[in-house]
């Protein structure tokens, strides 16, 4: 089989190696049909972390069930399912409480797609075996295309569960998403949109880029626009820090903009120290949470919202074509998905090369059964 190999930033490679096969009961092997290329993949091809070994490149994906171990029940081959990035076993106490970021079986941090969480593979190849496959998969509800869901294992579970448990708390409340300098653009955009899917009355979007503020605004959201991180821009009993700004002066204003006893999530990946308003957070009480996100707990929600509007996402995803990844990957564009030809939408626009382009910048149930534990 073939699989896309990141050689260093910018670097890619088509590879032929063997086929996975099972290993254990519970395993299964998939056919990825779309990837979504993630916030963190752009972040490694513009070099802004170290240099790894080659490693099969992507980790967010939807793919086919083509063969299934003895003890993994409520799949059957041919099913379309999304693919938690997150390695974990389903069966532990943390696994069991939700927080399968923290799961006991495996011994470190495992996923998919990274070259530094183990030796999993990554999506873009032929074939994807999934342990735990019970608790790692969810069924693609009818309606809900493999691109539209490509992010759900990893992303679009992320920006979910940064507004979805502030919302059901205080539902219709104000959101605050801080985009900042972008850092995670796609998990902003996402953030928003959940938001106003999950019933906000009042989902305000901050960012440095007129690019995605026009987007955002044109998903429903209020646009701020700010060239720098702000003190504060309000008071939202919900708010996401989503700008990945490794500095924290983003987190800075979505923590300062938090009402009195108000949800702060932030998806960022902070290395080392960042500056934290501790007297404004403790004279309001607001709850602060940052840390990997937990996909498995999430992905059935977020498929449920999908296949509610099936067309949410339209305008922030790019579909191209499988065969054009590494030509796409040179530079790719907000929310790059990459399906096969019987995973494109029906609609998808004729590409051009990038060359050609003048401006090349141009849920609330969870579904029954295959998620339920």
């Amino acid at each position: 089989m073939q699989q896309l190999m990141a050689l260093g930033a910018s670097a890619f490679e088509w590879r032929e190696i063997s086929e996975p096969r099972l290993l254990a009961p519970a395993d299964a092997i998939v056919r990825p049909l779309a990837v979504s290329i993630c916030d963190a993949d752009v972040l490694y091809m513009r070099g802004a972390f170290r240099r790894r070994d080659p490693f099969c490149f992507g980790h967010e994906f939807v793919a086919e069930v083509v063969e299934l171990g003895e003890d993994v029940a409520g799949f059957a081959i041919g099913d379309r399912v999304a693919v938690a990035f997150l390695i974990a076993c389903g069966s532990c106490l943390a696994c069991r409480r939700g927080l399968p970021a923290a799961c006991t079986t495996i011994d470190a941090k495992a996923a998919y797609g990274f070259g530094i969480f183990g030796d999993w593979g990554g999506a873009l190849c032929d074939r994807v075996r999934v342990p735990y496959a019970n608790y790692m998969m969810a069924l693609l509800p009818p309606g809900v295309s493999p691109a539209a869901a490509a992010s759900v294992g990893d992303n679009l579970s992320d920006a979910f569960r940064c507004v979805a448990e502030g919302l059901e708390e205080q539902p219709g409340a104000p959101v605050l998403v801080v985009a900042g300098g972008g850092g995670t653009p796609s998990i902003g955009l996402y953030a928003a949109t959940l938001a106003i899917a999950l019933g906000s009355e009042q989902v305000d979007y901050l960012d440095s880029d007129p690019a995605r503020l026009a987007l955002a605004e044109s998903l429903g959201a209020t646009a701020i626009e700010r060239a720098s991180a702000p003190g504060r821009v309000g008071s939202y009993p919900v708010t996401a820090d989503t700008s990945g700004d490794p500095s924290g002066a983003w987190l800075g204003t979505a923590l300062r903009s938090t009402a009195a006893y108000g949800r702060c999530t932030s998806c960022g990946v902070f290395h080392g120290s960042a500056p934290v308003p501790l007297g404004a957070m403790y004279d309001r009480g607001v709850r602060f949470t940052v840390g990997w996100g937990n996909p498995q707990t999430h992905m059935a929600k977020v498929l449920a919202l999908l296949a509610s509007a099936p067309g949410m996402l339209d305008s922030i995803h790019t579909v191209a074509p499988w065969v054009e990844a590494i030509d796409r990957l040179a530079q790719p564009p907000t929310k790059l998905i990459l399906a096969r030809p019987e995973a494109m939408p029906v609609s998808a626009p004729v590409f051009r090369p990038v060359s050609d382009v003048d401006d090349p910048g141009e849920f609330d149930r969870l579904l029954p059964g295959r998620m339920e534990r």
